[in-house]
C-alpha cells in the first residue's frame, strides 16, 4: 500500500516538474522573424531586422545596421598598424590598402543596394548585396595569422552581409 502511494506521488512529482520544464523552455524559446527563418544565425538576424513588419522595413533595418558597422570598421582601420608593427613597411601598407578598399567597397554597395531597394529594384538590390561579400580584409587578415579585433568585426560584417541575402532571397519567392 505504502508502495503504491510513493509510486503515485513520484509519477506525480515528475509530471509537475515536466510540466514546469515545458514551460520554461517555452518561455525563453525566440520568437523568430519571419523574414529570419531561414538564416543560420536567427538571434542576430532578429537583431538586425529591429521587429520589422514587411519584407521592405526589415531588409531596409538590415543594411542600415550593416552599413553603420562597415563604416565603423572603415574608420577603425588604422588599428591594424600596431597589430602589424612586425612586417616589412610594404606589407604594412597592403595590408592597410587591401582593408580600406575592401571597407570601401562593402560600404558603396551597400549604398547602392540602399538606393535599389528605395527604387523597388530587388534584382539591383541581390546584385549589390552580393558585390558586399568582400572578404579580402578578412582573408589578408587571417594570412597574417594574428588575431586582430578588427579581424572579428570584419567576420561579423560578412555575416551580416550574408544575411542581408538570406532576407532579400525571400523577396524573390514571394
Amino acid at each position: 500500500m505504502a508502495s503504491q502511494k510513493f509510486n503515485s506521488f513520484s509519477f506525480l512529482l515528475l509530471a509537475i516538474i515536466v510540466s514546469v520544464f515545458a514551460h520554461v523552455v517555452l518561455a525563453t524559446r525566440i520568437q523568430v522573424s519571419p523574414f529570419c527563418r531561414a538564416s543560420r544565425t536567427r538571434e542576430l538576424c532578429n537583431t538586425m531586422v529591429k521587429g520589422a513588419t514587411s519584407w521592405h522595413d526589415a531588409i531596409g533595418n538590415a543594411i542600415s545596421g550593416t552599413l553603420s558597422l562597415a563604416k565603423e570598421l572603415q574608420s577603425k582601420n588604422g588599428l591594424i598598424a600596431p597589430a602589424i608593427a612586425n612586417l616589412s613597411p610594404a606589407a604594412k601598407k597592403s595590408l592597410q590598402g587591401t582593408c580600406k578598399e575592401s571597407f570601401q567597397t562593402v560600404i558603396d554597395m551597400l549604398q547602392e543596394g540602399q538606393v535599389a531597394l528605395a527604387a523597388g529594384d530587388n534584382g539591383t538590390l541581390q546584385i549589390k548585396l552580393s558585390a558586399a561579400l568582400d572578404t579580402e580584409c578578412d582573408d589578408e587578415l587571417s594570412n597574417f595569422g594574428g588575431t586582430f579585433p578588427l579581424a572579428n568585426m570584419a567576420k561579423e560584417l560578412t555575416k551580416k552581409v550574408s544575411i542581408c541575402l538570406v532576407i532579400t532571397a525571400q523577396s524573390v519567392g514571394a
